[in-house]
């Protein structure tokens, strides 16, 4: 889960996203290869380059209640929990969460439809500035003058 939350004021920004690893009561801790939740291994296959501690050492910390333990994707440019181990654990109010991020397609699936109808749009265009532009020639041409109609019947 990802989830987007207010800061703490030595992070100064005032939001980011990184995912929930512990929540209030949960005892998070990592040797600095592997991080475990409660005794049970996480399996982390979002964290880019398969670093999961590559900036701090290991650490042993119970989640107070109430709270989350958070940690970003990219660990070795995330300023998450693990930097805050002495303020509460290094978790963050529950309270301070603003919104979960969800998997939603939605905008991709608008994108396409929308790039699609562009191109039909267009390729309709260019069809009726041809027919416009032959239609136009059509009309152009000089009206025969008696002698050619006289040819033609």
């Amino acid at each position: 889960m990802s989830y987007s939350f207010t800061c703490p004021i030595a992070i100064r920004v005032d939001r980011v996203l990184q995912r929930v690893i512990g929540m209030g009561g949960d005892h998070v801790v990592c040797d600095g290869n592997r991080i475990t939740v409660n005794g049970k291994p996480v399996d982390e296959p979002y964290v880019m380059h398969g670093e999961v501690n590559p900036t701090t050492g290991p650490y042993d910390v119970q989640v107070p209640d109430g709270r989350l333990f958070l940690l970003g994707d990219h660990r070795a440019n995330s300023n998450d929990s693990r930097f805050f181990l002495d303020e509460q654990s290094g978790s963050v109010a529950a309270s301070a969460v603003l919104g979960r991020v969800q998997k939603d397609f939605t905008a991709p699936a608008v994108l396409v439809t929308l790039g699609g109808l562009g191109i039909v749009l267009t390729l309709v265009g260019i069809g009726l500035g041809i027919g416009g532009y032959t239609a136009g020639r059509r009309a152009r041409r000089p009206l025969a003058g008696p002698a050619a109609r006289a040819a033609w019947s």
